[in-house]
């Protein structure tokens, strides 16, 4: 995925397609508020207003992020997430093809293109009272105008946040994320916000993240606008919940089905998002799934409702591999499969 661009990040030659073929890129929007706030500064500045009477100051806005998995992993072990957490690609929303996916997915983040879907999207919710009543616990902060383009590294901040509260994730002690999100405790989401826009530790981290070498395109500028947001879903207290920055409240889309998390997170893209834009390549998605050994601390959370794992005959793995697929896709199909080789490359095809 890239800022703005037509094209997509190299997958290999059968890698499943999202929309019309094309896993287009795209980057975040210049933010406007869900709530009231100060207007931003200049030059590539903002005043960031503060709860309570406290001074502005003048800030320089946020980069945006990249929508590329490395870039958002660089930035959790930035801020001080501890264990073998990753952001990786959904390269289809085939309910046939989401088991290629890490598991357990415990967060899934959607770039969108911005223009046809959020107004329509927001006036829709309007009419849905009940989806504005989000789970105690939710931990949600809203994006002012002072941030820029700071929507990736909220929906990263979202996924922290909440994972936290809920037990899954761990954080280095004195880390610049926990004194952020222990400050935020106590605040209201436009307040949570103000704080977060002032935190410079994690914009700094933001900022590095955002010109990693690991990014494949240009970093915008701090005033460049672009057509893209970023969003995050997330299972919190057994609902599934829409984080949106500019929304100005949490989604919440209710219990999941027995397909678990991840379909239900695809069926939503598929069927709220992707059919405002038909046609439109600028969606990409990425999952958030703890890696190796801490996978099996969260048994089926999140699942996407396969079975269990098989055996991989690794001659197998090379026999596809020769027929140009991605080693790891291919493992990852097996196991779905349950070792059954024409399977998995019916499954790797988008058969």
């Amino acid at each position: 995925p890239r800022f703005n661009a037509s094209s997509s990040r190299g997958r290999g030659p059968h890698a499943p397609a999202m929309s019309d073929g094309a896993f287009a890129a795209a980057a975040e929007p210049t933010a406007e508020p869900a709530a009231e706030g100060a207007e931003p500064g200049a030059a590539g500045e903002a005043e960031v207003g503060a709860p309570g009477d406290e001074p502005k100051a003048k800030r320089p806005k946020w980069l945006p992020l990249e929508s590329n998995p490395e870039i958002l992993n660089g930035f959790l072990e930035r801020v001080g997430v501890l264990g073998a957490w990753s952001f990786s690609d959904v390269l289809s929303l085939d309910p046939a093809l989401l088991a290629l996916v890490p598991q357990p997915v415990l967060a899934v983040c959607l770039l969108f293109p911005s223009k046809p879907i959020r107004q329509p999207r927001r006036e829709a919710l309007e009419g849905r009272p009940e989806a504005k009543e989000a789970p105690a616990g939710t931990f949600y902060l809203i994006q002012h105008k002072e941030f820029g383009n700071a929507c990736g590294t909220i929906a990263a901040v979202h996924s922290v946040g909440n994972l936290v509260r809920g037990g899954c994730m761990q954080l280095a002690p004195g880390s610049a994320i926990e004194g952020f999100l222990q400050e935020a405790t106590a605040l209201s989401p436009e307040d949570a916000g103000y704080a977060l826009a002032r935190a410079a530790p994690l914009h700094e981290a933001s900022d590095q993240a955002a010109r990693s070498e690991r990014a494949q395109t240009r970093t915008p500028g701090r005033d460049d606008k672009v057509d893209g947001h970023f969003i995050v879903f997330l299972e919190i207290e057994g609902h599934v919940v829409e984080l949106d920055g500019c929304m100005g409240f949490p989604v919440n889309h209710g219990a999941p089905s027995s397909a678990g998390f991840l379909h239900d997170v695809a069926q939503i893209i598929r069927e709220d998002f992707m059919a405002r834009a038909p046609g439109n390549p600028n969606f990409s998605v990425m999952a958030l799934a703890p890696s190796g050994a801490a996978a099996g601390e969260f048994g089926d959370v999140g699942g996407s409702g396969g079975g269990g794992e098989a055996a991989i005959d690794e001659a197998q793995v090379q026999t596809l591999v020769a027929m140009g697929f991605d080693a790891e896709q291919v493992r990852e199909a097996l196991v779905a499969c349950g070792g059954n080789a024409d399977a998995a490359a019916g499954l790797l095809l988008g058969a």
